[in-house]
């Protein structure tokens, strides 16, 4: 709890200030020092507030070019592979096309079928 009362009862007039319980008695040029520093901390307060805000909406704003500019790099990077992947095609096969035509590879047995995903021999005790 704060407490502030005025009394002028001298030539220089004194404030008596409780906070928490504890007595202060200030004069008219100290209040005007103690409500300066507060005006001043909040101005600080508010600066340092504005100064952070205004770094984070830069940053984002340069996250934000540079994801625009990689999708751009992206999006011409695979531009550039279907030009190449049609000039190999026009280039190897006179136009046509035979890349689904290619036969699968032959399978090879291997004889380890518990790595391979393949059925697990059961055991006479039942596991």
């Amino acid at each position: 709890m704060i407490e502030i009362s005025i009394q002028d009862t001298t030539a220089t007039a004194t404030t008596p200030i409780t906070v928490l319980d504890w007595n202060f008695t200030l004069t008219s040029f100290e209040m005007f020092l103690l409500g300066a520093a507060t005006a001043a901390g909040v101005l600080i307060g508010l600066a340092m507030v504005s100064g952070g805000m205004r770094r984070g909406v830069a940053k984002r704003r340069k996250m934000r070019e540079e994801r625009l500019a990689e999708r751009d790099r992206v999006s011409r990077l695979e531009s550039e592979k279907r030009d190449l992947e049609q000039q190999l095609v026009d280039r190897n096969h006179n136009g046509v096309d035979d890349r689904d035509e290619t036969p699968p590879a032959d399978r090879v047995e291997d004889g380890d079928r518990l790595v391979a995903g393949g059925r697990h021999s059961r055991r006479e005790d039942g596991f």
